[in-house]
């Protein structure tokens, strides 16, 4: 049966990126280069591997934190404004106390901090569920508009940068060069994060597949009868697990910080290529809630949008088709994990 899934995963993949080559040819791109080009400027051993690992970082963070509640059953939509508030959690500690503390101490704090942001941003709509059933993806995904306009004012407000000011462009200062993750390999901007997602997930992965908390996760995910007749908790279980969920997708905001952009900026809400919340989703599905799957789901997502926007840039593509090829690629992946395609095919059998 898996064996089944992952060829319909390649086959639906595969018809996404033939209707993106389509696309493609319209604006110039030759549509038997288009699938081709889009692997080049996405995993060629250049600067376009680089990109894509460095997009891929601080994806496999949110994914992880996604996955858990999923398990359980519990849809967290929110990890976009959990995300926003463990960056705005680091970016604070890391401008408040760069001058005092020294970078191995200052930066596992800023973890510590984003931590403590995402999971915080997580506790509304959890206790919201448990204690009076309102729906969590509701409340989940209005927390991620209250997020995004909380960093719009604090980017006009308490948290606005001197040089920025002066170009009436909002954004906080940026951090100190010598406050930023490390380079992993001299020459390129990979950081030492990215080692940091790969030992979190299998570090994940042990914890869920060998803990009785992952065990009594599996099962709430599977019936909550049985669990309810087996003892275990539900609701001290899934307030767990959006702790860990809500931290993780902090700590991801914590990464494009410390990682990438170095300064706080605004939130482009409406653009899904850059709301690792919202592409969390499909990464964390894709990968069968694995974590270690999640490791691979999130290069060759990321891959698959440094090689949209490497085509953008060098076919002059309006960026409205760097969005759709993504939206395309993450459809038909999740359609073809996760359609019923012979129970449909039955059904309009039987009508017939």
């Amino acid at each position: 049966m898996e064996y089944r899934r992952a060829l319909r995963l390649v086959a639906f993949v595969f018809v996404a990126l033939a209707l993106s080559a389509i696309l493609m040819s319209l604006f110039g791109v030759p549509f038997q280069n288009g699938i081709a080009l889009l692997f080049y400027f996405g995993f060629s051993p250049n600067q376009s591997l680089v990109s894509t690992l460095n997009i891929a970082t601080p994806l496999i963070f949110m994914s992880l934190g996604l996955l858990i509640p999923y398990i359980a059953g519990f849809w967290n939509i929110g990890g976009q404004g959990q995300f926003v508030l463990g960056s705005i959690f680091a970016t604070w500690f890391g401008l408040t106390f760069a001058a005092t503390l020294p970078p191995a101490v200052l930066i596992p704090l800023a973890f510590v901090f984003a931590f403590l942001g995402g999971a915080l941003w997580a506790m509304p709509p959890v206790l919201m569920k448990i204690g009076l059933g309102v729906n969590e993806v509701i409340t989940t995904i209005m927390m991620n508009f209250i997020a995004v306009f909380f960093l719009d004012y604090l980017l006009v407000g308490p948290m606005e940068g001197a040089i920025p000011r002066q170009f009436h462009a909002p954004a906080s200062d940026a951090l100190p060069a010598a406050d930023r993750i490390p380079v992993l390999f001299q020459g390129t901007t990979v950081t030492w994060a990215l080692i940091g997602g790969v030992v979190l997930a299998i570090g994940l992965f042990l914890f869920l597949k060998y803990s009785r908390f992952g065990y009594e996760l599996r099962i709430v995910g599977a019936s909550q009868e049985v669990a309810k007749y087996a003892g275990i908790q539900i609701r001290r279980d899934v307030l767990f697990s959006m702790v860990i969920s809500g931290g993780l997708a902090g700590m991801a905001g914590m990464v494009e910080i410390y990682a990438t952009s170095y300064v706080l900026l605004p939130q482009v809400f409406s653009d899904i290529t850059t709301s690792f919340g919202y592409v969390g989703i499909p990464v964390a599905l894709i990968a069968f809630l694995n974590p270690i799957g999640t490791i691979f789901s999130s290069v060759f997502f990321a891959g698959m949008l440094a090689g949209a926007y490497g085509l953008e840039q060098s076919y002059s593509l309006p960026i409205d088709l760097v969005t759709t090829t993504y939206g395309l690629l993450m459809f038909a992946a999740v359609l073809g994990l996760y359609g019923k395609f012979g129970e449909s095919w039955r059904f309009w059998r039987r009508r017939k």
